[in-house]
């Protein structure tokens, strides 16, 4: 185990995540008229909850996303029938990972005839790619699993597989975490995989009675089909992990070369809130703005040295994207090694892009 930090060990990224408390709970905000983001803790020390949201309309109610694990998704159907007790019509799924996702049966059986949607492609990844991560995080010599059994050792002997005594942080830190993975791996052996039943492609505009939620494929951009959900009368706009701060964005396995012209289109869209699909609600497109901004300082510095002969490892030692953090207080809050570790991955699925290789 990496001694004073657990890593995130998924696709979506490549940077520490903090540990959250076993009982990890959710605020949910009204953004607008009947209109609403539950906003989650992490769902491990490893892995998030995403960004959920609701929307209430005359005969019924849009969901965007499930988040992780269904025991989240069945205690944020606890918090919509607080303001609401109309049925579910519509689940969207904005990408096919599964912090987005893996609620899905939970709302499937609450709510039968709801319809799970997600542009075509979408579709069939959600069902590969869940059912993939069920039977590879529980088979009995999983990584997630040795991890576990480590984690227990440490807290037993106090001191880490090289034999050096933990903190009292790191102590703190793993007691709170082990009963995360430990629910985590159960939820998970016993995960029921409810892919969407509803497809679309490029655009789909559904009504709830008199409200319109407009859907939108944008293509690649942290995943290779992002779709986002827009209310064109409140003007509020879910973004997916198109746009996240948690507090870093989730760069791995991305397309950043792609990523800055649907930003572009993002902050052309007038919005009075946006849900991003990690972290606090936005009134307005400074930071799509300022996470535009740096994909396209990548991209510029990225070209010119790879046009000039150098390697990526090159590359990634010379570039320097650190004036993007001043002033803004969530990325300046974390360590050094956390944001170039980000960069670099950014760096990487840059020169990946502009080669045709990603």
């Amino acid at each position: 185990m990496i001694r004073g930090a657990f890593v995130v060990i998924s696709l979506l990224a490549a940077i520490p995540v903090a540990a959250q408390p076993s009982d990890a709970t959710a605020k949910m905000e009204r953004v607008a008229d009947g209109v609403y983001a539950i906003i989650h803790d992490n769902a491990t020390d490893a892995w998030p909850h995403s960004n959920t949201g609701v929307v209430i309309g005359d005969d019924g109610v849009l969901v965007v996303d499930s988040t992780y694990l269904p025991s989240r998704a069945r205690a944020d159907i606890a918090l919509i029938r607080k303001v609401t007790d109309k049925p579910v019509k519509y689940l969207v799924m904005t990408h096919w990972h599964f912090d987005h996702n893996n609620g899905n049966s939970v709302y499937r059986d609450e709510f039968p005839g709801v319809s799970i949607v997600s542009d075509r492609r979408t579709r069939d990844w959600i069902e590969i790619n869940s059912t993939w991560w069920r039977k590879m995080s529980t088979a009995a010599d999983s990584e997630r699993r040795v991890q576990v059994a480590q984690m227990e050792k440490e807290l037993e002997t106090g001191k880490d597989d090289k034999g050096v005594a933990l903190t009292e942080e790191e102590m703190t830190l793993a007691a709170k975490a082990l009963p995360q993975r430990k629910s985590e791996l159960v939820e998970l052996a016993s995960l029921e995989v409810a892919p969407p039943n509803m497809a679309f492609e490029n655009n789909l505009t559904l009504h709830l009675g008199r409200r319109r939620v407009q859907l939108r494929d944008m293509g690649r951009a942290n995943s290779p089909h992002d779709t986002i959900v827009y209310l064109p009368d409140e003007k509020v706009l879910f973004t997916g992990d198109i746009v996240v701060q948690s507090p870093l964005p989730y760069v791995g396995a991305s397309w950043p070369v792609e990523w800055v012209g649907v930003l572009r289109e993002l902050e052309s869209m007038p919005v009075n809130a946006i849900v991003p699909g990690h972290g606090p609600v936005m009134r307005d497109h400074s930071y799509v703005s300022r996470l535009r901004a740096m994909f396209e300082d990548a991209l510029a510095k990225v070209t010119a040295m790879t046009l000039d002969g150098k390697t990526l490892a090159q590359i990634q030692a010379t570039i320097d994207l650190s004036a993007h953090r001043k002033g803004f207080a969530p990325w300046e809050s974390r360590s050094d090694k956390a944001w170039k570790a980000n960069a670099d991955v950014l760096v990487e699925r840059v020169w990946r892009g502009i080669r045709g290789q990603g």
